[in-house]
């Protein structure tokens, strides 16, 4: 049975205190119970009816609150907001404990039968051999992995010197991500956009990676600090195109940079990364409901200018210029597979999902009307008809 305020009830039964409109009032009330009683809402790890969820609801300052059997209360108006919600999930971020690891590969010169050539042989430091060269360093969740490599040699050691941490920069590449996880590009919005935002992603841990190279080489003056992974800007500094200076990032620098970091990783990165960044958009969009991704290009500016503002320099105005490159090259087959996902979130809206698609159509004032109307049908319901 539902908590029902005992001076609601009389106030209504004073108000529908003829006989007629009791009658009436005992009508009204059996049409709309079985739709409030059948009628499901989940709230955190609760399921509860329509009934039960309006009758126990209330305006307050703080807006409309839900008080569960156990006194618990809860912020609706957050529960139908995907911004909040999003922060929420993103919150995590702020307080993870990261975790760094280092792995060293020895590497050796070796025959490979199979092409009766000389190959380069990779192992691990307790003595397993690896079938290729691995990954320079990844991130995931709260662990970044770099690699250092160590050849057997000072010839091969000087060709492994690019892909190791110390000269490539792996550890500020990975942790760029790190702190765009923290900045907000996990946050929710539209297919085309979360896809497109993915790469952005990637553009952004390569300028991070770009500047600490940058680094490297004004702290050595020894231009093999950077890799062929950033030769634009290796070339820049040959012609003289630019001075760089360990006090400050010109503008045209940041131009050069910014434009040369897109233009690399498109060219080399983006038909590789296409596939995966389309599985990435579409994991990150998995547990967000049809309201959360309606095209939000607003938020989308907000949480870019978060991440390309690199080291107190604003690159977004410079890639902001170049993101409809990544969007052109979105295919047919992907934005039919985006439509059907739509669809089935669509389909799948829960009721609180439903509530913040009509305030994002209908606007707050309705959402807040309907709200009061149904917490006074909850009432009547309790007063008049059959509340279970």
């Amino acid at each position: 049975m539902s908590r029902v305020n005992k001076k609601t009830k009389f106030c209504i039964g004073m108000l529908l205190c003829g006989v007629s409109g009791i009658a009436l009032m005992n009508h009204y009330a059996q049409e709309q119970a079985q739709e409030f009683n059948q009628t499901k809402i989940v709230i955190g790890k609760d399921t509860i009816s329509k009934q039960d969820f309006y009758a126990n609801l209330e305006y307050t300052e703080k807006g409309w609150v839900y008080t569960n059997q156990e006194g618990k209360k809860q912020n609706i108006d957050s529960l139908t907001n995907s911004q909040y919600l999003e922060a929420k999930k993103t919150e995590v971020f702020h307080k993870l404990k990261l975790k760094n690891q280092v792995d060293t590969i020895y590497t050796s010169y070796g025959w490979d039968e199979k092409t009766n050539k000389k190959t380069i042989v990779y192992r691990e430091a307790n003595g397993d051999t690896l079938p290729s060269m691995p990954s320079m360093g990844y991130y995931n969740y709260d662990k970044i992995i770099v690699r250092e490599f160590v050849a057997d040699n000072p010839k091969l050691q000087k060709i492994m010197d690019p892909y190791s941490n110390s000269y490539n920069a792996t550890y500020d590449h990975e942790y760029k991500h790190f702190k765009n996880a923290q900045d907000g590009i996990r946050y929710w919005n539209s297919y085309p956009i979360k896809f497109t935002e993915c790469c952005l992603d990637e553009v952004a841990t390569n300028i991070e990676q770009c500047l600490k190279q940058r680094d490297n080489y004004l702290e050595h003056q020894n231009l093999s600090y950077i890799t062929p992974r950033f030769s634009f800007y290796k070339e820049a500094l040959k012609a003289g195109k630019i001075k760089p200076s360990k006090e400050t990032l010109s503008e045209k620098e940041q131009e050069i940079i910014a434009n040369g970091v897109f233009d690399a990783w498109m060219k080399e990165k983006f038909n590789i990364y296409m596939n995966r960044e389309n599985k990435r958009a579409i994991c990150l969009l998995n547990d967000a409901s049809y309201p959360a991704i309606k095209e939000d290009k607003e938020k989308h500016n907000k949480v870019m200018q978060k991440i390309f503002t690199i080291k107190g320099y604003d690159f977004w105005k410079h890639i902001a210029k170049r993101e409809k490159e990544i969007s052109d090259k979105i295919t047919p087959e992907m934005r039919e597979e985006w439509k059907k996902l739509e669809k089935e979130k669509f389909k799948n809206m829960d009721y609180l999902a439903k509530l913040e698609l009509k305030k994002q159509q209908d606007g707050e004032e309705k959402y807040r009307k309907e709200l009061s109307q149904n917490m006074v049908k909850a009432r009547l319901i309790s007063t008049f008809g059959k509340d279970r």
